[in-house]
């Protein structure tokens, strides 16, 4: 396999996480690592053997096969569709977008380009949501659950606050969960949301009862002034007297029902790149521009995560009314 030569646009904690892993991978090469404040470029780029860039056009001057776009959420769209229609394949991080406009712009992007593009969900590769949605598929139904998310601090960095540029809590934390809903449970196709400011100009709370369309009933909660006590977040899903419960990344428990024993998986032992999914979602990305097979979390998975956003928002818009999704 020839080498994968990488851009990274965006040397926050993100663009440094990916930068820093991808290049420990063999076979690749970080060539370039842009942001528009020079000192974290430079601190970046060093530390991945890359060169620093001022911006998205000096980094895709580069010509790389790849870019991951870490940068603030409002730029997410644009950033990729720049590099899409160069002929570049796109790693971007949650949310594709921060309207629900935009996110169809990437999506008829990436279908007009042909070109590779993955969301960075890495929950979906996290030993513990991956272990959690192995066992409803393999058998377990579920009826109910609970999915609950919260932050300890919307201060850092500063823009986090800021619905104008986060495009909002939910868009920007609670997405997370949402896509766990959709992922694990299946299509989900009705919402009703309540969400209020507490703390921050943002809505930093929000509660919403969703219903799948296999049936299941879950509530979903994300507050956003909470502290960072563990477990910051937590799934808990109900079947025949059966109960899986993930903590955080760090454990999943598994009740498969009454007089039977309960397992624990424990997963504290694990690199934090491991254990959080950051390393398996970047390899999973590579092997699929590499081989040429699609990527496992596609364009449409982004555009149906901003698409249950857009309907919590529109719901609490609308003190709680039901919003149904085709």
């Amino acid at each position: 396999m020839s080498m994968v030569r990488i851009g990274v646009y965006g040397a926050g904690q993100m663009g440094t996480v990916h930068a820093r892993t991808l290049a420990g991978f063999a076979g690749v090469s970080v060539v370039g690592v842009a942001d528009a404040d020079e000192t974290r470029a430079r601190a970046t780029a060093a530390a991945a053997g890359a060169e620093p860039c001022p911006d998205l056009d000096t980094l895709l001057a580069m010509r790389p096969d790849a870019v991951f776009v870490g940068v603030p959420n409002i730029h997410h769209a644009q950033a990729s569709i720049t590099a899409l229609e160069r002929g570049v394949d796109v790693f971007c991080e949650k949310p594709m977008a921060t309207t629900l406009e935009d996110a169809q712009r990437v999506l008829h992007t990436v279908e007009h380009t042909g070109r590779a593009y993955q969301i960075g969900f890495n929950r979906r590769f996290a030993p513990a949501y991956a272990g959690m949605r192995a066992l409803v598929a393999g058998g377990m139904t579920v009826y109910s659950g609970t999915l609950k998310i919260n932050d300890g601090d919307r201060r850092t960095p500063v823009w986090l606050s800021d619905a104008a540029i986060s495009g909002g809590f939910i868009y920007d934390k609670g997405i997370h969960l949402l896509d766990m809903a959709r992922w694990i449970l299946g299509p989900i196709d009705e919402v009703r949301c309540l969400a209020r400011s507490s703390c921050y100009p943002d809505m930093d709370d929000a509660v919403a009862l969703l219903r799948s369309r296999g049936g299941a009933i879950v509530t979903f909660s994300a507050c956003g002034h909470a502290t960072w006590t563990a477990p910051t977040e937590r799934v808990e899903l109900f079947g025949n007297h059966a109960t899986a419960v993930t903590e955080g990344f760090e454990r999943l428990v598994h009740a498969p029902g009454l007089g039977r024993s309960t397992a624990m998986h424990d997963f504290r032992a694990l690199p934090y790149e491991q254990r959080l999914g950051y390393e398996q979602e970047e390899q999973a990305f590579l092997e699929a521009i590499v081989s040429g097979r699609p990527t496992p979390v596609s364009a449409e998975d982004g555009y149906r995560a901003c698409e249950l956003v857009d309907a919590c928002y529109r719901s609490a818009a609308a003190d709680g009314t039901s919003v149904r999704l085709a």
